[in-house]
């Protein structure tokens, strides 16, 4: 591989999709692709039972995790290797909201909550919360419609 391609590779996360695509042909999946999702189910499943026998979980917790577990390795799965523009909008949303969102928030709590006394102050914190997380969302949809709503070192 040469060293342009290879620094291409590098910095392809933090560059818009359609400068780095006429340079860099698309690669294949790697060989331990396949095996990465399998050994992390079963990994998963391992967790489940070492939970339940050696560390004495109720069977109803190691369930539900298991469960919430499956779920999260679904979504992860089908991002990485079935990614499709409504998800990744999506997921540019939820980005903006999450980081944007808490850092506001707590800077608010923190700074301005104090300030705002009696009947007012549910009402209030709650219009503030809402308006920070739109503002969230509208970074985070802003953000990726530069980056054509592709995800990092998405194939």
């Amino acid at each position: 591989m040469t060293l342009k391609k290879h620094l291409q590779q590098i910095i392809r996360g933090w560059l818009p999709k359609n400068s780095v695509t006429t340079y860099l042909h698309k690669t294949s999946k790697p060989i331990w692709w396949k095996p990465l999702w399998i050994a992390i189910l079963i990994l998963t499943i391992a967790s489940g039972i070492i939970g339940y026998f050696a560390l004495y979980i109720p069977l109803q917790q190691v369930i539900i995790g298991l469960v919430l577990a499956f779920v999260c390795i679904g979504i992860a799965y089908y991002i990485r290797v079935k990614p499709s523009i409504k998800v990744n909008r999506a997921l540019y949303i939820l980005l903006g909201i999450t980081p944007f969102g808490f850092v506001v928030s707590v800077a608010y709590a923190v700074f301005l909550g104090r300030y705002v006394t009696g009947w007012l102050m549910g009402w209030f914190n709650i219009i503030v919360t809402i308006g920070i997380l739109i503002t969230g969302a509208f970074i985070g949809d802003w953000i990726g419609k530069r980056r054509n709503y592709q995800l990092p070192l998405s194939p």
